[in-house]
């Protein structure tokens, strides 16, 4: 009866020591991919920072200026005009368009929609001009 339980608690103590070395060894997998994720992120941190660099470099206004005068001829670049700057305000709105003008006048072509859930459209030429909406009541 004692040899059962012993080799019960020997077959747990086996399986505890198994489970235990998967997950020491998932775990340091884990660890293994977590540091090179933080590598690829210091390195796209680089990456950025170098680029931002090199956006600085190349937006300096002197030289610029040295490359307008440079393409002059092909660019046909010329200075902004004080006339040309405005405000927002001074851009004037949009009219509302005239259905009549849009639809071109041709009242005798109406379409209306079908009673259908399809949503076909149905032209006729003598009916006034509606919408039928499937469940709505006119």
């Amino acid at each position: 009866m004692m040899r059962t339980i012993d080799i019960i608690l020997i077959a747990v103590m086996l399986v505890a020591a198994t489970v235990t070395y998967k997950i020491k060894h998932d775990a340091e997998k884990q660890v293994v991919e977590i540091k090179k994720i933080q590598r690829q992120i210091a390195f796209e941190k680089d990456t950025i920072n170098l680029l931002k660099a090199d956006w600085s470099l190349m937006t300096q206004p002197n030289r610029l200026q040295r490359l307008s005068d440079i393409y002059q001829a092909q660019l046909k670049l010329q200075p902004v005009d004080v006339t040309q700057i405005g405000l927002f305000d001074d851009i004037p709105m949009k009219q509302a368009d005239d259905i009549e003008k849009l639809i071109g006048g041709s009242a005798d072509l109406v379409a209306s929609v079908d009673s259908m859930s399809t949503g076909s459209i149905v032209q006729s030429a003598a009916a006034p001009m509606r919408i039928v909406v499937p469940g709505v009541r006119p």
